[in-house]
């Protein structure tokens, strides 16, 4: 049973959209989904048509259950079709932090209730509210992989960072591994901004970037005010097909095979409109890269364990010219193990790169 939380801190990127449409179409698949929603907002409750009234226990209750009284995950599904459950939510699930305030073991609420279900579905989809709480926290400990919907606009990459950097301490702290990949939503073509920022999406998560890409479209938005997922909506759509596409992408999983690093990579590489830098290192809990380029800040540029096997990276975007640069681990300062040159600087050796 392979447990997905759709994530992202900022709102209006597509993580409900996603969510559903994703849902939908891997049921198309016949696959076996249990779609949850632990947004208090409850938007991919609504996508459904589904309302308070036609529920008697929400994922609410899996959280904060009445005192004295046990309930069982089983309790709070409702049945969609043949192949898609649902777990509804509600607002008062906003109120479950603070309920659960100094509880032992709070962060495990959701992954103990899975561990219910005994493997009965092929997928467990989580819609996370726009967020870093304790709902979130409960959605990735649950999770074996990490889909974070990218919205196509000039503030697209903003709090990515925070929220990446919320992950792999999630790995580190609670050894708990997480496979992560990107998302581009509402991508329209017609818009040359949207093919910059794609670009350096692209180049920001490198080869944890799905290819199938939701571009603008529609019927999406008109098929959520019908209650309906796009496949009951409208199956000639343009988001249709990339939902389908999406979902044999991730039927298929091929991104979760654990590569083995080749040390060659972790030399900067020159790549389109600058350089993405690599450092391996499966022990550390934080890398940075300082520079010429970043006025030698320690904390400005701060790299990405995506695959969680010890590679972290970061794409810089840098004009042509040579930089001076260190790596920051774990706040130590190091020379690139990986490049050779170095040149000497006011506070000693550097690693040094030319393009």
């Amino acid at each position: 049973m392979r447990v997905i939380a759709i994530a992202n801190q900022k709102g209006g990127c597509g993580k409900t959209t996603t969510s559903v449409n994703l849902s939908a179409c891997l049921t198309e698949k016949k696959q076996k989904v249990l779609l949850i929603d632990i947004d208090p907002q409850g938007h991919s409750t609504l996508a459904y048509n589904i309302s308070q009234r036609d529920f008697q226990a929400s994922i609410y209750d899996l959280f904060c259950p009445d005192e004295g009284k046990s309930i069982s995950i089983k309790d709070t599904i409702i049945k969609i079709s043949d192949y898609l459950d649902l777990i509804p939510s509600e607002v008062i699930l906003s109120a479950v932090e603070q309920k659960l305030s100094g509880k032992e073991q709070r962060e495990y609420k959701l992954r103990s209730g899975l561990a219910e279900l005994n493997n009965s579905y092929d997928f467990v989809i989580l819609d996370c509210p726009p967020n870093i709480g304790l709902l979130t926290f409960n959605a990735f400990l649950a999770s074996t992989e990490v889909i974070i919907p990218i919205d196509i606009s000039y503030f697209a990459l903003h709090g990515l960072g925070k929220l990446l950097e919320t992950l792999h301490i999630i790995r580190k702290k609670c050894d708990h591994h997480l496979v992560i990949n990107a998302l581009a939503a509402n991508y329209d073509k017609r818009i040359r901004l949207s093919e910059e920022i794609l670009n350096i999406i692209k180049k920001q998560f490198h080869s944890h970037f799905f290819s199938s890409v939701i571009h603008t479209n529609v019927k999406l938005k008109e098929a959520v005010s019908f209650g309906k997922p796009i496949t009951e909506y409208n199956t000639h759509c343009s988001g249709y097909h990339d939902y389908l596409a999406l979902s044999e992408q991730v039927i298929k999983g091929s991104y979760l095979q654990k590569q083995k690093v080749d040390r060659k990579i972790c030399l900067p590489q020159k790549v389109d409109g600058g350089v993405l830098f690599s450092y391996f290192s499966p022990e550390a809990l934080s890398v940075c890269i300082t520079g010429d380029f970043n006025e030698w800040s320690s904390n400005a540029e701060p790299l990405f364990n995506l695959s969680g096997n010890g590679l972290w990276q970061k794409f810089i975007p840098l004009p042509p010219g040579q930089y001076q640069y260190k790596y920051v681990v774990d706040g130590d300062w190091h020379l690139d193990p990986a490049n050779p040159k170095t040149i000497s600087g006011p506070l000693g050796k550097n690693s040094l790169f030319k393009y």
